[in-house]
């Protein structure tokens, strides 16, 4: 009869007569056991874990959790767990008499349910491909953290409203189409919001309540393709967006979309040709990333971002020379990179630029063979890698950036006549040539000895 009304789990905890104790419950498949079989003690584990073989609520099981030790274990993990109902619902409300926090490794189940009564403060599912509904009751409950896996969830549940202390979502990996950020406008504590890798296609401006307090949306690794940014009007305590891995073509507001707290802007691994981000009022976007993208060449309009301090340009298609005149006017840019555009040659600027305190250039995996310094001034840089291009001379960055303390120009084909020249700049690690071979024979066009101890390849 036991094994016809009882589901078979395998789980870890964390609770409350613990200082934090974390329940984590996994499906394993097993045949349940007969009802009278008895439920061992603890036994100690790593990392302050006590270790049960079994647990059958159909029996003794809440007895045995009320029995473990106070403030002995961080969490509990149970390798077999009986339950005569799903492990949502009225399972939820009873663990949270026990537990903080909850795991599950593997649910089943195609609704899950988090009724009126639960004070776990998180609920984590790691694994539910048959979820279809998430219903919440309306009533007390202290659900601070829900993350949920792998699911089949197709929309936003209705009643994710019911959450009011909810400050972490997470749902990935799920059938996800299309939301509007209007669902969670009854969420006023929500900070992290994370919907990547799902399918989302469609953000859906709504003239809804939004939900103010979110400072960090993740929807990376999606299906957008042309995403309107008044979908987002409305998040004034937004701080991060992770738009990378789309298919983003293009990016645009026919309304300003002011985030005053925004810090990064995410957009790498699309498909963007251009950006203008005209439409956006970040006074404090810190980081801008666009790297694998199609751009051409380098955005305008930068200097609307004050504050930016790091610019990420790498792996796309910008093309015969890089100008960075449109760096000009961005008083606290740091790092620059530029690397991996195979078909730039010349780097320049068409007008004279001040960055006063940019540290780092990088401009790697290109096809550079010359970088004209004239009217670049870079009062404070201290590293420039100029590493695997076609340069055949070392340009003179020492004269033109007193600051520098190394550049490197590793693996660019360099005659042995010109490092023989700069010798003094290599031994001082001033001019970085990358790892020295072990002998002449790995060195395909040729080699110099430019100390008894320091052997290097370059152009014969």
């Amino acid at each position: 009869m036991a094994q016809s009304v009882c589901k078979t789990f395998a789980f870890t905890a964390m609770g409350r007569y613990s200082s934090v104790l974390l329940l984590t419950l996994a499906v394993i498949g097993l045949p349940c056991l007969p009802l009278s079989l008895a439920v061992a003690t603890c036994t100690p584990g790593m990392a302050m874990t006590c270790m049960l073989p079994k647990l059958n609520m159909l029996t003794d099981g809440y007895t045995t959790l009320r029995n473990i030790p106070p403030a002995t274990y961080y969490s509990v993990r149970v390798e077999m767990l009986h339950l005569p109902i799903s492990p949502s619902g009225a399972f939820l409300t009873r663990m949270s008499e026990f537990f903080s926090k909850l795991e599950l490794y593997v649910y089943h189940d195609p609704v899950f349910q988090i009724p009126p009564g639960t004070y776990l403060s998180s609920i984590q599912v790691l694994e539910a491909p048959s979820m279809k509904q998430l219903l919440v009751g309306a009533g007390d409950n202290n659900v601070t953290e829900l993350i949920i896996y792998t699911c089949g969830l197709e929309r936003i549940p209705q009643t994710i409203g019911n959450l009011p202390l909810l400050e972490d979502l997470t749902f990935t990996e799920c059938a996800l189409r299309n939301f509007s950020l209007g669902a969670f406008g009854q969420n006023r504590r929500l900070r992290v919001l994370d919907l990547s890798r799902n399918q989302i296609e469609t953000i859906i401006p709504t003239a809804r309540e939004m939900p103010q307090a979110i400072e960090y949306l993740y929807l990376s690794s999606n299906r957008l393709e042309n995403l309107d940014m008044a979908a987002f009007i409305g998040l004034p305590s937004l701080s991060m967006i992770d738009l990378r891995n789309n298919n983003l073509a293009k990016i645009a507001s026919e309304q300003t979309v002011t985030w005053s707290t925004m810090e990064m802007l995410d957009v790498s691994y699309n498909r963007l040709r251009t950006i203008d981000l005209q439409w956006l009022s970040a006074p404090n976007l810190k980081r801008l990333i666009l790297s694998n993208n199609l751009f051409e060449k380098l955005p305008e309009r930068l200097r609307r971002f004050p504050k930016l301090q790091l610019l990420g340009m790498g792996d796309n298609r910008l093309a015969g020379v890089i100008d960075l005149a449109p760096l000009n006017g961005l008083p606290e840019l740091n790092s620059v990179d530029l690397s991996n555009n195979p078909t730039v040659k010349v780097l320049r600027s068409s007008r004279p630029i001040r960055l006063p305190v940019l540290d780092s250039l990088y401009a790697e995996y290109c096809s550079l063979n010359r970088f004209n310094t004239s009217g670049i001034d870079l009062p404070v840089v201290s590293f420039i890698s100029l590493a695997h291009n076609n340069f055949t001379a070392v340009a003179p960055l020492g004269q033109a950036f007193p600051s520098i303390q190394s550049f490197s120009f590793y693996d660019n084909p360099i005659p042995c006549s010109v490092l023989k020249a700069r010798a003094e700049l290599i031994l001082s690690g001033k001019l970085i040539m990358g790892i020295p071979p072990l002998s002449a024979s790995e060195c395909a066009s040729g080699s110099i000895q430019i100390s008894p101890s320091l052997l290097l390849c370059c152009k014969a």
